[in-house]
């Protein structure tokens, strides 16, 4: 019997994108490898942290968490296909 193909079996890895995705956005080296010591090392992990909480961070000013926060959303993996709507 073949295997069959529904949204289940999508390989996670396909959504798992690395945090250095962001520097084609503009931010710097520097602020990857700062984000990175601080445990960020996907586009999800940077996306759920608050901006209160990625302003902890050494370095790193209210406008380069926004800055980050832009080229994070930029980055992410968006759903193909139709979109539902109630």
């Amino acid at each position: 019997m073949p295997a069959s193909t529904t949204g289940d079996d999508i390989d996670d890895e396909e959504f798992i994108v690395d945090i250095d995705g962001i520097q084609a956005h503009g931010v710097g080296a520097a602020d990857i490898t700062k984000l990175k010591s601080n445990g960020y090392y996907t586009v999800a992990s940077v996306h759920a942290a608050t901006r209160k909480t990625l302003l902890k961070i050494k370095g790193f000013s209210e406008v380069k968490v926004e800055k980050v926060k832009e080229a994070i959303a930029k980055c992410q993996v968006r759903p193909t296909g139709p979109v539902l709507q109630r």
